[in-house]
This record gives C-alpha cells, sequence and structure tokens, in this order.
C-alpha cells in the first residue's frame, strides 16, 4: 500500500508536467524546427524550387545583400511596415477603446451589442481584403459615402491614399478585439471604486482617467503586444486588398518577404528577412512587456 501512494504522490507531482508536453512537442514542430531551417538556409544561395542539397553555402552574403543596399526596397518597406503598425494599432486601439467607453455606458443591452463587432472578427481577412478592394475602386461604397457626404472622390490605390485606405481596412479588421476585450476590463471594474470617485465629486473624465485606465492598463498592453505581433505579420489582407501596390506604397515586410521568397524564388535573403522581422516583433514586444511589468508592480 505504502509503495501504492509513493507511486501515486509521483504521478501527481509530474503530471502538470505530462500535460504541458504535448504543446512543447507542438511548439517544437510548428515553430522552433522551421526557425532553425531559416536561420541554416539565411546562409544559402537557395534558388525556391530546387533541391536544399543543391544550394550553396555563401556565409554571409544574404545578410550583407539585404542590410547593404542590395535589396532596394528594404528600407522602404521597414520605414512602410513600422507605418502600418502605427496606423493600424493605434487606430483600431482608438476606436475600439471608444466604442467599449460608449458600450460600458450604457445602462442596458452594451453586452448584446458588444456581440455584434465580432462579426468582422470572423470573416477570413483575405475575404475581408477581397471585400474592402471592392469598397475602394473609384465608383465604390467608400467613395459613394464620400461623394454623398463632402463632395469628393478619391483614388484609393494611388501613391498617396493606398497606405491609408490599407489601414482602414486593417482597422476595421481589428478594432473589435479591442472593442471586447476593453470593453470585458471596463465592466470588471469594482462599482464600488466608481462610486466612491463620484461621491468625492470627480467628473467623468476625471474617473476615466484616474480609475479607470489605471484600472485596466495592464489588459492594454497586453492587448497592445498582441496586435502588434499581428500587424507585424499582417499578410493575407494587405496581400488581398492593395498587393503591396501601387508599385511598392504599401509593401510592408511580410509582402517583401513573400516578393524575394517566392516570387523572385531567392530562399536565402528571404530567410535573413523573415529572422530580421522576427527580431523586431521581439524588440517591439520586449519594450511592451517591461512596460506591463512596472504596471503589475503598482498592484
Amino acid at each position: 500500500m505504502s509503495s501504492n501512494k509513493h507511486i501515486s504522490r509521483r504521478l501527481s507531482r509530474y503530471y502538470p508536467i505530462f500535460l504541458v508536453i504535448p504543446a512543447i512537442v507542438v511548439v517544437l514542430i510548428l515553430a522552433i524546427y522551421p526557425l532553425l531551417l531559416s536561420i541554416q538556409i539565411s546562409f544559402y544561395r537557395w534558388v525556391y524550387g530546387t533541391p536544399l542539397s543543391q544550394a550553396e553555402y555563401i556565409g554571409l552574403e544574404n545578410y550583407v545583400w539585404v542590410f547593404f543596399g542590395g535589396d532596394p526596397l528594404f528600407l522602404t518597406s521597414l520605414k512602410l511596415t513600422l507605418v502600418y503598425v502605427l496606423l493600424q494599432v493605434g487606430g483600431s486601439f482608438l476606436v475600439g477603446f471608444l466604442i467599449a467607453i460608449l458600450l460600458d455606458k450604457l445602462p442596458k443591452g452594451g453586452s448584446v451589442l458588444a456581440s455584434f463587432f465580432i462579426i468582422p472578427m470572423v470573416i477570413m481577412p483575405a475575404v475581408a481584403g477581397l471585400m474592402w478592394r471592392l469598397y475602394f475602386t473609384y465608383d465604390g461604397l467608400v467613395n459613394f459615402f464620400l461623394e454623398s457626404i463632402f463632395n469628393i472622390k478619391i483614388n484609393w490605390f494611388s501613391t498617396d491614399f493606398a497606405m491609408i485606405g490599407l489601414s482602414i481596412a486593417s482597422i476595421w479588421v481589428t478594432a473589435p478585439f479591442f472593442i471586447l476585450v476593453l470593453y470585458a476590463a471596463l465592466t470588471s471594474i469594482p462599482p464600488h471604486l466608481i462610486e466612491a470617485a463620484r461621491v468625492d465629486g470627480a467628473s467623468e473624465w476625471i474617473i476615466l482617467k484616474v480609475v479607470k485606465i489605471p484600472m485596466i492598463k495592464p489588459i492594454i498592453y497586453v492587448t497592445l503586444i498582441i496586435r502588434i505581433i499581428e500587424a507585424l505579420r499582417f499578410f493575407d489582407l494587405p496581400y488581398v486588398s492593395f498587393g503591396g501596390g501601387p508599385g511598392s506604397a504599401t509593401e510592408v515586410l511580410a509582402l517583401h518577404i513573400n516578393r524575394i521568397a517566392f516570387q523572385y524564388r531567392q530562399l536565402g535573403p528571404g530567410s535573413v528577412l523573415s529572422l530580421f522581422l522576427i527580431l523586431l516583433v521581439i524588440l517591439l514586444c520586449a519594450l511592451l512587456i517591461k512596460e506591463l511589468e512596472e504596471s503589475w508592480r503598482g498592484y
């Protein structure tokens, strides 16, 4: 009996490890192995469609080509990526936060209305991109409303407005994420804190600034981290809606990697760009995670 109890204790001790093992295996297969393969390929001259055994080892030549002038669109795509992330994440956060505040102000029905905002999230990004591509045509739905209200029509597929159009389409897809999460965070704030602030004579703006935002600040950082990661690697909607064009006006890094690796069939430079994108994601998210840790220390 004592032996059985000892075995049972050991099994219960290591039981959580057994539960995590399948997830670890999946991560190793789907993430770690492709990453290691990309690092290996970055040191080779390998043309897409030929066996890896025929690839030629060239050391750091792919890195030199990408970062020191061989790739004329690298800096352009990097700048466009940062602009796109700023417009998409910043715009979707502002829209989502404002709508979440309005829903939180409703005495009843806020949860029902919030559930309707999930619709853009369940539409496949490629389908959403095709839909917005049609909306942005010169005689499309967007220009119809602009002409009806402001008596103007915009060529959204010009170099001046393509990035703005892409950002609008992306905000439409991604803002519901902020709406639902931030609305749930606002409704979870203890009511007695808000009531105490009202008793002290605080206005709604002061309550939002002093009570609500500090209470949900960790949630804000977490949602921003998630959305920045998604925005940096967003491919299907930009590819379907604007395809990087006109010219290279919307060629963010994800599209540029696709062009180099699969259209030009240069997997070595494509791997270098992919690794750079991973590093960029890590650096930007590390800054937000540091801020998140600081905000948690206040609790």
